[in-house]
């Protein structure tokens, strides 16, 4: 029997079968060496594009919140007034002449340089929370516009504020508060620090404006923080009635 298989041509089952095992062993080999290089690669590339798309999704949500906001203010603000603007103040969320119904809208702030650019955005108001869905947020129980003490605001330049760093001494700083009220600020000093070295967001005495974002554009390296002096203001707002008291203490660095 095994002659005649032999003659036809046949092959021996028994024969084959360790040669069968033994590539089958090499690929299972390969098959593990292979995922053992690609899996790692996989997964950093995912992170990458994880730590990639993240932001650019923030910014583009950022991005549009602030687009909403500046539009429902232009359209809601003080050009569709009939009359004089009422008596109210800053942060009267409910009965507003100025800027859009949501109690997070809380001032429009508008920048002289650098002029080409024309920069302005609408403020939240709240804790620094808020920075994870709007760009621009008066830190909440700090000075209202216009009232002694510092207001401190805080806003991304990523998406609308790329070239903010042109923004120098005796420049101005525009408020238009939530009862049509405009006030100016003019620049007295700019620092360039690195977060830890952040010393200006405590309250002081004065009528001031502090405003701080992230420098470099699109990181976090250092804070650029301006320090400007109300210079402009309407008559009524002058003794500050009706404004909001400032709320002890000095609110954290800001993340960016």
């Amino acid at each position: 029997m095994g002659a005649s298989a032999h003659a036809t041509g046949g092959a021996d089952p028994g024969a084959r079968a360790p040669g069968n095992r033994r590539r089958a062993r090499r690929h299972a080999r390969t098959s593990r060496l292979w995922f053992v290089f690609f899996a790692p690669g996989l997964v950093a590339v995912l992170v990458g594009v994880g730590l990639i798309v993240g932001p650019l999704l923030g910014v583009f949500g950022r991005g549009h919140a602030d687009q909403s906001a500046l539009q429902a203010w232009n359209n809601g603000g003080s050009k569709a007034l009939a009359g004089p603007p009422s008596a109210g103040n800053a942060a009267n969320a409910g009965h507003t002449a100025c800027g859009s119904t949501s109690p997070t809208d809380y001032a429009l702030v508008s920048f002289s340089a650098p002029a080409q650019n024309h920069y302005t955005g609408v403020a939240g108001n709240g804790t620094w929370d808020l920075l994870s869905s709007r760009s621009m947020v008066h830190y909440q129980g700090t000075a209202d516009p216009g009232q002694p003490g510092n207001s401190i605001i805080a806003f991304h330049r990523e998406p609308n504020f790329e070239h903010i760093d042109q923004l120098n001494v005796g420049d101005t700083i525009t408020v238009q508060d939530r009862a049509c009220r405009t006030f100016q600020y003019k620049i007295t000093n700019r620092w360039d620090l690195a977060p830890a070295k952040v010393t200006q967001l405590s309250q002081t005495s004065g009528y001031e404006l502090t405003m701080i974002t992230c420098d470099p554009w699109w990181q976090d390296y250092n804070r650029l923080v301006w320090r400007a002096q109300l210079v402009s203001s309407p008559a009524s707002s002058s003794s500050g009635g009706g404004s909001s008291t400032p709320t002890p203490g000095v609110p954290s660095n800001p993340s960016f």
